[in-house]
């Protein structure tokens, strides 16, 4: 009879109690229900010889439980251990992967060979390509034979003091991180939503060259350094840095429609049942809507990055369905030159493109559902605003948050007129072109166009805040906003 070797502690210093103390006075982790004796009604849909049993042989291989890089808490909302086992486990569980490199690597990915601006749809399909590579069907870093990718850490907890999103953070069947809620008729006229909106939760994976700047950032998980992303202290991401992101939704659900969403992409989620009313979590639905990349390349000369982004359409119906994901566009810039206020309303019934922009290209086609984009024309996903971009946005990445994540009255977005201070001065600050690892408040360290490293950080000192039972005087110096994008009403 063989003997079971226990599996060695994680860490050996004591992150895992400031994780707990932290956590728990934050309210920041939500286990599921209590161990049940019958399973949900979804859970019967997902047994059965096509899906393969994951976790079953662990007992057996103690040695698989140490992963490196694993100091850090891998998801903050979950279904109960035992009800993972008995109902759930055909299912993936979440792993973050964060045994980042210590030395920054020297070849650039191969597409970079490309120029962007002479070849756009090529440059941002070779991005795809090379994202896909290895990381599909799963999205699994750990999986991946062909290159290394990993994940942000401190994702997991809900935003701090009840901030946005609401019982936000990660799940764990696959990390995904909600997002922000889905507007009545953000995604098409048959969309009319429902109480309390529907969801968007994103996975992202980053390949070595950010996986590098992150091990200067965490090398120290317990003091996180801010500067490892600001040029000002020789931070920022790396030439040839991939961001590769996911994003999934609730919608729709009965009686709405959305045509391009035939056919989906559907993973299992940990999710709330709306975006903004309801706070337990159940075992849900979700489907791959976009997905977004970003690419740190010094041929955009003003903002060192280069963003593009792709819609779902199921109607394509490829065998293998990440492959139905259609190129929107690419931007590199936020075309300051341009305050034309115009925006294209919920819902979208066509892709307006705006020729008079120089940093954005949209690639229209016969397979791109109708997209309502950015503020006059500028790329954004069916997930985003339309009176926004995605470099407005990001522009804003810092810590602290000192900068709004969008222009006041951004929000609410979608309607038939345009913001009412749409170009003014004020609205275009965030319009600029900011070079890479600048932040647009100098009081604040540059997070270098990563949202979600500015979130991370955000959630770490929350945390440890909390586990100190203290606060810091460098908090009272600046004035922190919200990072939001809208609020319920």
């Amino acid at each position: 009879m063989s003997s079971f070797t226990p599996p060695k502690p994680r860490s050996a210093f004591s992150l895992s109690r400031l994780l707990i103390s932290g956590g728990l006075a934050l309210g920041l982790f939500a286990s599921g229900a209590a161990a049940q004796t019958s399973c949900p009604e979804l859970s019967k849909k997902y047994q059965g010889p096509e899906y393969v049993k994951n976790r079953m042989d662990m007992a057996t291989s103690p040695e698989s439980y140490e992963r490196p890089g694993s100091t850090f808490p891998d998801f903050g909302y979950m279904v109960s251990p035992s009800e993972y086992y008995q109902c759930w486990s055909s299912q993936p569980l979440f792993e973050l992967k964060t045994d980042f490199p210590k030395t920054k690597p020297k070849e650039l990915p191969s597409f970079m060979k490309i120029d962007f601006k002479k070849n756009p749809q090529e440059y941002i399909m070779a991005v795809r390509d090379y994202a896909f590579e290895g990381n599909l069907p799963n999205w699994n870093p750990f999986e991946n034979k062909v290159r290394n990718w990993y994940h942000i850490p401190w994702l997991h907890p809900t935003s701090p003091n009840g901030g946005y999103p609401p019982n936000g953070g990660t799940e764990g069947f696959h990390g995904l991180i909600k997002e922000a809620p889905v507007s009545p008729g953000q995604l098409g006229p048959h969309q009319l939503g429902q109480n309390g909106n529907y969801s968007v939760y994103a996975i992202t994976l980053i390949n070595e060259q950010a996986g590098y700047t992150m091990h200067q950032m965490w090398k120290d998980p317990l003091n996180p350094d801010p500067r490892a992303t600001d040029k000002r202290y020789g931070g920022g991401f790396p030439e040839g840095t991939v961001f590769a992101k996911l994003l999934f939704t609730d919608a729709p659900k009965y009686p709405d429609t959305l045509p391009f969403m035939e056919n989906p992409l559907t993973w299992l989620a940990y999710i709330t049942p709306d975006f903004w009313n309801t706070a337990q979590r159940q075992v849900g639905e979700v489907h791959l809507l976009q997905m977004d990349i970003a690419v740190r390349d010094s041929r955009a000369s003003e903002t060192g990055w280069v963003f593009g982004t792709f819609v779902y359409n199921g109607q394509l119906n490829n065998p293998n369905k990440f492959y139905n994901l259609v190129p929107v566009g690419i931007m590199w810039g936020n075309d300051p030159q341009d305050r034309t206020n115009k925006t294209n309303p919920f819902p979208p019934t066509e892709t307006v493109v705006n020729p008079n922009l120089k940093e954005t290209i949209i690639f229209a086609s016969k397979d791109l559902p109708p997209q309502h984009l950015g503020w006059n024309g500028r790329l954004n996903g069916p997930a985003d605003l339309n009176t926004t971009s995605c470099m407005s946005c990001h522009n804003a990445a810092q810590y602290p948050a000192i900068t709004a994540l969008v222009p006041p009255g951004a929000v609410p977005d979608g309607g038939v007129a345009p913001p009412a201070n749409g170009g003014s001065e004020e609205w275009m600050k965030w319009f600029q072109n900011i070079p890479a690892g600048t932040s647009m408040d100098p009081r604040a360290y540059s997070t270098d166009f990563s949202f979600q490293v500015a979130i991370a950080l955000t959630n770490f000192y929350a945390a440890k805040g909390a586990a100190f039972n203290g606060m810091w005087a460098d908090d009272y110096v600046v004035g922190v906003k919200e990072i939001s994008r809208g609020a319920k009403d």
